[in-house]
């Protein structure tokens, strides 16, 4: 099959590729992955359909995506254990991040949050989820020097530009026949100095008859001590008696995940009674997020691997593609390099 634009990913910068190209004359597109539609900003839960990850945007942002419904609460901090949150927070890495986004919830008087944020997203490119033209596999080989992608189900793509926004680390090992091995000499030596601490997300749905307060708070808790895995949890009120909970640990190579971790998150929730026995819970999902904050690599020589796969028609767009820790507006409202479609 002969596409002009093979977009590699699922998530907002695969989207924000998809609707630049879709809105472009005679450009035959298509998104391949083995991922549901919508990345991150995809919904789950059986009964009450809520983000997989707790995204927030400031509210001076908001005005900018157009009909969405947005609450915008003030935020009251808790400490539940005092000790080294920021650590905690990136896993006892060795290293430093570029962003711990989830920590800046705490230096702001005001975070903006929608349960419909992938839906609004979809109508501000206007996608329909459903009409999207998409390969559900995953990427076995990217042929460099024939513009080939096999998929792991057999489909052969011939594309004359690929857009690649899946985690830069994984392109190593899809890539083949380069013809040059200084490409893959280049491409090894990066992907040697990335590195990444992921985040285990619990997230609830519950109901509990609580004291009526004058306005209704994002309430966010810090355990900063080895004493709880978890340390971060975001209550999201969602109306009288029901409220979003997302629980969080990290971990990394240097503070392993436990076996079991959904349950232990749990009984901590209880322990900390942010789940009483006056609780109901009305749905729940865990999911874990890999790519949960990014090292920090000199801009050029991430310059020099854009530049390099440029020459072979291949563009990396997006959040873990770039390795950038782009927000989602910052990410939504960005152009694509120029020439690339």
């Amino acid at each position: 099959m002969k596409m002009n634009v093979v977009i590699v990913g699922s998530g907002i910068a695969a989207l924000k590729t998809y609707t630049t190209a879709y809105n472009r004359k005679n450009i035959d597109t298509l998104i391949v992955d083995v991922n549901p539609i919508g990345g991150l900003l995809a919904s789950i839960g059986l009964i009450y359909k809520y983000p997989i990850a707790p995204i927030f945007i400031d509210q001076d942002a908001v005005t900018l995506f157009h009909n969405c419904n947005f609450a915008c609460h003030p935020i009251e901090v808790h400490i539940l254990k005092e000790g080294n949150i920021l650590d905690k927070v990136k896993g006892f890495a060795l290293f430093d991040v570029q962003r711990l986004w989830l920590y800046e919830l705490a230096k702001k008087k005001i975070a903006c949050f929608s349960l419909q944020l992938y839906e609004c997203i979809l109508k501000m490119l206007n996608l329909n989820a459903g009409t999207i033209r998409r390969v559900h596999d995953s990427i076995r080989k990217i042929d460099v020097v024939n513009q080939v992608v096999t998929t792991s189900q057999g489909f052969i793509l011939k594309y004359e530009n690929l857009i690649y926004t899946w985690p830069l680390d994984l392109l190593i090992k899809t890539i083949t026949n380069t013809k040059s091995s200084s490409m893959l000499t280049l491409l090894n030596s990066v992907t040697a100095r990335l590195k990444y601490v992921s985040i285990y997300i619990r997230s609830y749905i519950i109901y509990e008859r609580i004291p009526e307060e004058k306005e209704q708070k994002l309430k966010l808790y810090f355990h900063g001590t080895r004493a709880s895995r978890v340390h971060t949890i975001i209550k999201i009120p969602m109306g009288k008696y029901k409220a979003l909970l997302y629980a969080l640990t990290s971990y990394s190579e240097y503070y392993p995940l436990l076996p079991g971790i959904g349950d232990k998150i749990h009984s901590e929730l209880r322990k900390h009674r942010i789940i009483t026995s006056s609780t109901q819970v009305l749905d729940y999902n865990d999911v874990n997020v890999v790519y949960g904050f990014l090292n920090i690599l000199p801009r050029e020589v991430l310059k020099e691997v854009c530049e390099e796969l440029r020459k072979h028609n291949i563009v990396l767009f997006g959040r873990v593609a770039e390795w950038k820790e782009y927000d989602v507006p910052s990410l939504l409202f960005k152009g694509l390099p120029q020439n690339t479609i």
